[in-house]
Formats: structure tokens, C-alpha cells, sequence
């Protein structure tokens, strides 16, 4: 087995103030060398959790609360709070995207937040089976922003995307705040920038501690400890600043008082090789389960899991394996307190070049973790960029998403992963334009227990719009994928549950 460990020393760095905005596995390191600057509810509707004995309709609703998650048809109104991104410029073009899941038209509207000056807003009406979008730049003036998006009513779905000379980069946005955030990848090298983006949408201010895990040890810069984050604002935190020339970075930011949306933006400037931008939520809170759906190792595509232990004792973890073809053993990691252990699936000789798989990681014993899952692509790879995502929380029976296409500059793909013992038959549709059109023949396909299947979209539409849903007999879990074409965009994540 071959893991790359992030393993934090027990020791804590406290850092001068700085201005700026607002034992598990074998030891390998690669150094980058460097240089970046970056510009100044489950239960209802089918939801299971069939990983273990902590499968009760407690743990399920306590999830289900730290999780983007679609409110039902019968809400009266409904929230989401959409990650921080670029409004324009040379990191790109942001948006938010919204698809409407069911048979009431909504209305609503968006406020957004600008890193500087006065929250703006607009309006923004979705029909039936359709989707709408806002650019942010048509909104305010800035280099950062984020969204608050409400409706008078629910099944609805919301998304942030970003288009740019770096790469297409899309998150989804969050149904709720927490007073808690974690992230489990980052980097800081000369070739690399990483910010995080705090939402306060409240009018209260917020006090947050803000604690970092890196390959040299942990670091609590005084800075950002009682940090002030002012209501109904956002605020940047530039992680270069604090530790710097750093390969792994993992971040818990916890709130003393307030409750925030934070998201992390990371960017490689292509003079190491590495280019990509990736924007992220980060995690609510540490998880027993974290699913992907899709997994592939192949010239030029690299894929690495990275388990972050927030926690203050170490964490036992499986990371067990569904392959497309053949069978691969689990892999089982011990990951100490406070530190990263990441898995580098090019290196593991389990897991086979230009196979396709599934990857889910569970915590046997000790701190629940949080798993994230990073995809490099460079030439000769037809898919190139950057993407960083979490693993989905739990399995549903309906999924969504907003933004997405089919068409000759994107190719789009719907992963679906079946954890449960039973099969589950899936339908796919795309939302178009009032009208719920099943996806070529995938009406009813089978997904046998424990099996994924892939679908590219592309194959049976074209369309520069393509929000997706999803249903299924059983409970599964929907990965939706976006690749630029003959251009560097990597839109990987989860989709979103619908209740």
C-alpha cells in the first residue's frame, strides 16, 4: 500500500498578527517548487444511512442538517447560501444557477455579498422543470462575492459556477449555515494561492477560531484566533499568509459565537505544471461515510483521497474499492490526531490504470474524518483542470442539479453509485425548459448492489442547458461531471438530494 502521509506534529505554532485580507502508512513527499498570486435534511423523502449500526433516524437527521439538501414540495419558503467566488476578472466569471425540481413556479431573490461595499439585490423567478442563473458581475462591483438565494417555496436546487482562462470550476451551495467548517486539501506553494471565503448572512457578527494541520504541524495564527467576521458580509482569508510554502493545509474553522458558510478557493498557475481552479463548501462537519462515484487512474489524470482528522485522538478508516472491472482489497489507514493521510490512487498497484471505480470511505474507529478527493488533468489527459470535492453524506432517492450542458464545448456525465444490498432501478431527465424529458433511454436502468454506472449525457442530447434529475426505486448516490473541451474545466461534485 502506498499512501502519501500528512502527518502533523503535536505541537502548536502561534503566529505573529499579519495584515491581510480579512501512523498508518509509509512517509512520501514530493516538494513542488512554487509561485501564485490570487487576485485582491435527508430522513423525508427515502433517505437511508445502511453503513452500520449507527444507522438510526437520529444520526440520519443529524446529517441531513450539515448537508446541501433540496426543502420539499410542501415548504412554504426555502434558503440557499451559495459559496464565495469570483465575480470576474482573470480568475473568471461567476454565476449562481438555480433548477426547479418541481411543479410550482418560484419567486424569489438573490442578495449578494461583495468582499467590499454594500450587499446588492436581484430578483429571480424559476418555472416548473426549468432553471435560472444570475451573474453576479450584472449585480455589484467586486472581485469576491457570494449569494443568498430565497424562494417561496421548495424543490429547488442551487449551484455556483465559474468560468474562466483557468479553468470551469462548479460547487454546490448549502441549505443551511454551521458553526462549524472544515477542509480537508489545500496548498500553498510558489505555484499555488488558497483563500477561504466566510459568508456571514446574518446580522449579528460572528467570532471564529481558525486552526490550520499542515505536513510541518499545526499552526494557530493569533490573527485568526477570535477573528471578528461582521454581519451580513464576507470576508477572505488569504491562507498564503499565515503558512506559506506548504504542500497540505488542512483547515477547521469553528465558530465561538454566529453561524457562517465557508468556502475554500485553491489555484494552480500552470508554472509547475499543475493548472486548475477549484471553488469548494467545505464540510459542516466531520462524517462516519463519504461516497464518490466516480474514480478513474490514466495517463495524465491523477486522482488522491485526502482524510483529515480534526479530531484529538487517531482516527481507524477504511477506504474500500468498487471496480468497474476485477476486485480491489480495502485499504485501511490509521490517521493520528490533527493530521492528514492522503491516498495517491496512481500509486496503489489495487487499483488499476484506465479502470473505472468507486471509492468509499468509512471511519471504523475513533474521530469521524472528512475525505476529500482531488483531480489533476494535464496532457496528453482529454480532461484537464483541477477539482477538488467532498464525498456525498448519505445515499437518497432523488437527486438534482442546476448548472451543467451537453453540447460541443462540455461534455456532461451522470455517475451513479448503489451502496445497498438490493438493486436499485434509476431514471434520468433533464429539466427542460418546463418540461421533465427522460435522457435517451435511461428509464429504469439497473444498478445492481454495490455496483456504478456511468452515463454520458452527451451521447443521447445536446443542449447548452442540462440540469439533471434523478430518481431511483432504491437509495443511491449521483456524482454529476462536467468536462470542458479542448479547454481546461473540471466540474466534479455530488449532486444535490432532494428531500
Amino acid at each position: 500500500m502506498k499512501i502519501r502521509r500528512r502527518r502533523t506534529s503535536r505541537t502548536t505554532t502561534e503566529l505573529p498578527v499579519r495584515k491581510g485580507p480579512g501512523n498508518g502508512a509509509r512517509q512520501r513527499t514530493r516538494r513542488t517548487p512554487a509561485l501564485a498570486v490570487l487576485v485582491a435534511a435527508l430522513v423525508a423523502g427515502g433517505v437511508v444511512d445502511r453503513r452500520i449500526d449507527r444507522n438510526t433516524d437520529e444520526s440520519a437527521t443529524s446529517i441531513s442538517s450539515q448537508i446541501p439538501i433540496a426543502a420539499p414540495a410542501s415548504a412554504r419558503s426555502s434558503a440557499w447560501y451559495c459559496p464565495g467566488v469570483p465575480v470576474t476578472g482573470v480568475l473568471g466569471e461567476g454565476s449562481v444557477v438555480v433548477a426547479n425540481a418541481g411543479a410550482k413556479r418560484l419567486t424569489g431573490t438573490v442578495t449578494v455579498f461583495p468582499d467590499r461595499g454594500e450587499s446588492k439585490r436581484a430578483p429571480l423567478a424559476v418555472s416548473p422543470a426549468s432553471r435560472g442563473s444570475v451573474r453576479l458581475a450584472d449585480v455589484v462591483t467586486a472581485t469576491f462575492a457570494s449569494a443568498l438565494i430565497e424562494f417561496d417555496g421548495g424543490e429547488a436546487v442551487a449551484e455556483a459556477v465559474v468560468i474562466g482562462a483557468l479553468g470551469d470550476t462548479v460547487s454546490s451551495c448549502t441549505s443551511s449555515a454551521s458553526s462549524s467548517w472544515y477542509f480537508a486539501e489545500g496548498v500553498t506553494t510558489r505555484d499555488a494561492a488558497e483563500v477561504l471565503l466566510a459568508l456571514n448572512p446574518f446580522p449579528d457578527d460572528a467570532v471564529v477560531d481558525v486552526v490550520f494541520s499542515t505536513e510541518e504541524g499545526t499552526v494557530t495564527p493569533q490573527a485568526l484566533t477570535g477573528l471578528l467576521v461582521k454581519g451580513q458580509a464576507l470576508t477572505l482569508i488569504n491562507v498564503g499568509e499565515f503558512v506559506q510554502r506548504r504542500e497540505s493545509v488542512s483547515v477547521s474553522l469553528v465558530a465561538r459565537t454566529g453561524r457562517l458558510v465557508v468556502s475554500r478557493l485553491q489555484t494552480f498557475d500552470g508554472t509547475n505544471g499543475r493548472k486548475g481552479i477549484s471553488v469548494g463548501l467545505g464540510a459542516a462537519a466531520p462524517g462516519p461515510v463519504w461516497y464518490f462515484p466516480e474514480g478513474l487512474v490514466a495517463e495524465g489524470l491523477s486522482e488522491r483521497f485526502h482524510v483529515y482528522n480534526p479530531g484529538r485522538t487517531e482516527a481507524q478508516v477504511e477506504v474500500a474499492l468498487v471496480l468497474d472491472t476485477g476486485e480491489a482489497e480495502p485499504i485501511r489507514l490509521t490517521v493520528p490526531r490533527e493530521s492528514r493521510l492522503t491516498v495517491v490512487a496512481g500509486e496503489e498497484s489495487r487499483i488499476p490504470k484506465n479502470v473505472p471505480h468507486a471509492v468509499t470511505v468509512r471511519s471504523l474507529e475513533g474521530p469521524e474524518v472528512v475525505v476529500e478527493r482531488t483531480i489533476d488533468g494535464v496532457a496528453p489527459s482529454s480532461r484537464t483542470g483541477l477539482s477538488i470535492s467532498l464525498g456525498a453524506r448519505l445515499p437518497a432517492r432523488r437527486w438534482a442539479t442546476a448548472a451543467g450542458g451537453a453540447d460541443d464545448s462540455t461534455d456532461q456525465w451522470v455517475v451513479i453509485q448503489n451502496p445497498g444490498s438490493t438493486s436499485s432501478f434509476v431514471t434520468v431527465n433533464v429539466l427542460a425548459d418546463g418540461t421533465s424529458l427522460l435522457v435517451g433511454a435511461l428509464s429504469r436502468i439497473e444498478i445492481p448492489a454495490g455496483q456504478r454506472r456511468a452515463f454520458h449525457m452527451n451521447a443521447s442530447m445536446k443542449r447548452t442547458t442540462a440540469p439533471i434529475l434523478v430518481t431511483a426505486t432504491e437509495v443511491v448516490v449521483v456524482e454529476r461531471d462536467l468536462y470542458r473541451l479542448k479547454a481546461p474545466g473540471l466540474g466534479m461534485s455530488a449532486a444535490i438530494p432532494l428531500r
